[in-house]
């Protein structure tokens, strides 16, 4: 098995990987990206509109002209 840095592997007696330990700066980043991951997931999700009608809105709310 390749080697990660900051990842250990912790194997049985038969050489089964059982459990990955990661250090703290590595858990970090891993956090991170999955909290980043999330967010884009729910906004993948959300309600999306045509590029008119959010402009329409825009420019209403802010009092722009078309």
């Amino acid at each position: 098995m390749a080697q990660i840095a900051g990842v250990t592997f912790i194997k049985s007696a038969t050489g089964k990987v059982t459990h990955v330990k990661l250090s703290k700066k590595y858990f970090a980043k891993l956090i991170e990206d999955l909290e980043d991951s999330a967010v884009m997931q729910k906004a993948r999700k959300g309600e999306s509109i045509a590029w008119n009608e959010a402009r329409t809105k825009i420019n209403k709310k802010f009092g722009f002209k078309d």
